[in-house]
């Protein structure tokens, strides 16, 4: 018998029978679905993402589970996102303390940043492979506790630049492992019509605490104890976290790939609290696969996906900078003139923050308006999204050239002579507006924000399967993760190797400024304008470079497809 779901067929209206009636189902938490016309109706509408995918008869679904329960698993990972951003930028207004504490080159202090970004852009790919055989919870408390041993290791650290690089190192491998998952499993807990929201919280919280936290930790590391204090105040936020994720983040995984609607299950017996205990386990019947070579290789091939990669292209490099810039703002504010104390620098990121909480709200307010019906069945749809990434750019590419110019000419010393042939150079810059640094600063982190937001929705929004624009997104902050990394290492040694060249360290600032915008709109145009013309065929080259992608969404429910309504049981 074939059971997959057909297309909904035209009704006809009976005097005295109910077509609208439903056949309810119980389930084992004692909810009840609806299945009938109505939920057909519903499956009409997934174009627009208001019912999809459709939960199985399970209780464990977590589709099925009740409201409180998915918004504590949700606001517990959001949590552990807000202590993964806060390690991310806790020493960029510290950075040059700790290099003459560890006796190493600025450089060398910057990589204690950059390191780990690589290192955990890559665990970030093993811990999506193993999370197929395994499960994400497990996953997520290992490399919270992970996190949270090396960076308690990471504050006791007081003179060995080998010890601090190495847990650092730690660190960068359990914020990887975690970043990886939490799309999934915000997937795995909410309809689609309900995830746009969830993610667009998880993109404010971790801004949030990216941006904002240097702020804070600046402040912080004023104290007697410097900024180890910041890693303290971090640690304590991680261990509640930890103990939120224990209580209150369930395994979400969920296997629905096995066709039809498995019977509804009996509702387990026992008191609430047992009952809720139980779901805290490690792993559950439905969360374990048998490992599968195909399945494993899926995230691999999506690195080198030609929608992974011009997506990369298209945003990174700016997204990068922005990082490269923070980690060099201590080196080039701590020396004279300016002499900035790490509470100073902190100051630096306010405007950043609010720039970029304020432009992504309005970009993703403008690919709301632009995507929701009637305009989501238009064939441009996800064009609009890429449009979006021009301002972007536009912001990002004014906001570093400003920024690499206004810095030099206000800190570039002036040459004056004497009248008698003697020349002296005066330093300047005690009065640099901060606040115009500030500005430009933001205005650079603005447009990345607009430009990465903007390509990966493009990205999602493109693809036929929610399974496969997940790859893509995930193999896309792959290489956005690794370009951030190395622009962090490599930002220092770009401004201070001008000096090797007879030029100041502001001048080489300026170059660099320069070099980087040039590429960027070079590659971010090009790239642009090969996504808008020839979209179809480079979604062709990723079918063939992915193969089939499994969905676990159910039999017949991972294409988001348009239904024929003009045969439908709407036309009555």
């Amino acid at each position: 018998m074939d059971t997959r779901p057909k297309l909904p067929q035209k009704a006809f209206r009976k005097e005295g029978e109910d077509f609208d009636a439903l056949e309810d189902r119980k389930i084992g938490n004692g909810s009840t679905l609806k299945f009938g016309s109505q939920n057909q109706m519903e499956m009409m509408r997934a174009d627009t993402g208001d019912v999809f995918p459709r939960p199985s008869s399970s209780h464990a679904d977590p589709l099925n589970w009740v409201r409180w329960r998915k918004e504590l698993a949700f606001a517990s990972l959001m949590l552990a996102t807000a202590t993964i951003g806060s390690l991310k930028t806790m020493f960029v207004t510290v950075n040059a303390v700790i290099a003459t504490e560890l006796n190493s080159s600025y450089t060398g202090a910057a990589a204690l940043t950059g390191v780990p970004l690589i290192i955990g852009a890559m665990t970030g790919v093993k811990s999506q492979i193993l999370s197929q055989t395994i499960g994400k919870r497990g996953i997520y408390l290992v490399s919270s506790i992970v996190m949270l041993l090396a960076a308690v290791w990471n504050m006791h650290v007081t003179s060995s630049y080998a010890e601090f690089m190495i847990s650092r190192i730690f660190q960068g491998m359990g914020w990887g492992a975690f970043e990886a998952l939490v799309g999934g499993s915000i997937n795995d807990l909410f309809f689609v019509h309900e995830r746009s929201a969830r993610m667009n919280a998880y993109n404010v919280v971790n801004m949030l605490f990216l941006w904002g936290s240097p702020i804070l930790g600046g402040f912080l590391s004023q104290s007697t104890q410097g900024f180890r204090n910041q890693i303290m105040v971090v640690n304590i936020i991680q261990a509640f976290s930890i103990v939120f994720l224990i209580l209150g983040a369930p395994e979400t995984t969920f296997d629905r790939t096995t066709g039809a609607t498995p019977p509804a299950e009996n509702a387990p017996s026992g008191t609430p609290f047992k009952l809720y205990l139980n779901t805290l386990k490690l792993k559950t019947q439905h969360s374990t696969r048998p490992f599968s070579i195909t399945r494993a290789m899926q995230p691999l091939k999506a690195l080198y996906a030609p929608s992974t990669l011009l997506t990369m292209l298209l945003s990174a490099p700016l997204f990068a900078t922005s990082f490269g810039i923070a980690e060099s703002l201590s080196l080039i504010f701590t020396s004279m003139p300016t002499f900035l104390f790490p509470s100073r620098l902190g100051f630096l990121f306010i405007l950043p923050l609010i720039f970029s909480l304020l432009t992504y709200t309005i970009s993703s307010y403008i690919i709301y308006i632009r995507s929701k019906p009637p305009h989501h069945l238009s064939p441009s749809a996800s064009n609009i999204t890429l449009g979006v990434s021009i301002p972007g750019l536009v912001l990002a590419v004014a906001g570093l050239l400003s920024l690499g110019l206004y810095t030099e000419q206000a800190l570039m010393p002036t040459i004056v002579s004497d009248g008698s042939g003697s020349v002296f150079a005066l330093l300047t810059g005690a009065d640099i507006s901060l606040k115009t640094v500030s500005a430009l600063f933001g205005i650079l982190v603005a447009g990345s924000v607009v430009l990465t937001y903007a390509s990966t929705t493009h990205l999602s929004c493109s693809q036929s399967s929610t399974a496969k624009a997940s790859l893509l997104t995930e193999g896309t902050r792959f290489w956005e993760q690794m370009l951030a990394g190395i622009w962090t290492i490599g930002m220092p040694m770009w401004v201070q190797g001008a000096t090797q060249e007879g030029m100041t360290m502001v001048m080489g600032f300026k170059e660099t400024a320069i070099a980087l915008a040039v590429l960027s709109v070079v590659l971010s145009s090009s790239v642009g304008a090969l996504l808008w013309s020839k979209g179809r065929e480079i979604r062709g080259v990723d079918a063939r470079v992915l193969g089939r992608v499994e969905e676990n969404e159910g039999e017949g429910q991972g294409q988001l497809k348009r239904w024929n309504t003009g045969d439908s049981f709407m036309d009555v």
